[in-house]
């Protein structure tokens, strides 16, 4: 038992990181159809942009995945779901479906966000205390 509890927290690292490395790839197969959106909200230099995005996505899931950095990524992590979700989804700028859509891809990502909110305050990564959190 006290080997599955010890882990845990990896398995969780794994998950999260997995969860944008595999978005940073999704968004790498739906280029051209993200841009095409970014062009329609008038989001400046859309190319450049993705990029970034697409880049923080794979490098800081992946520093996620392998508990590199942890606290950096997870800093990182939450600075670019902020940003890109007050750019991609402003769910009070629309009405009806559009709205509704919005507002729940809105509310995924913070919750995403409280993910890597608690890699950054460490509450369970530490290895050894998981058994102390549990109990």
């Amino acid at each position: 038992m006290n080997t599955i509890l010890s882990l845990l927290p990896a398995f969780g690292h794994f998950l999260i990181g997995f969860y944008f490395v595999f978005f940073g790839v999704w968004n790498i197969y739906h280029w051209r159809p993200t841009i095409d959106i970014m062009l329609e909200d008038r989001i400046p230099s859309p190319i450049f942009c993705m990029s970034i995005g697409i880049s923080c996505q794979i490098i800081l899931g992946v520093m996620v995945m392998c508990n590199i950095h942890i606290k950096l990524a997870a800093l990182l992590l939450i600075i670019f779901i902020l940003f890109s979700i007050f750019i991609f989804h402003p769910f009070w700028k629309y009405t009806g479906e559009k709205k509704k859509n919005h507002m729940n891809k809105f509310m995924d990502n913070i919750t995403v966000t409280l993910g890597a909110l608690i890699l950054l305050l460490n509450i369970i990564t530490p290895m050894s205390n998981i058994s102390d959190i549990l109990t």
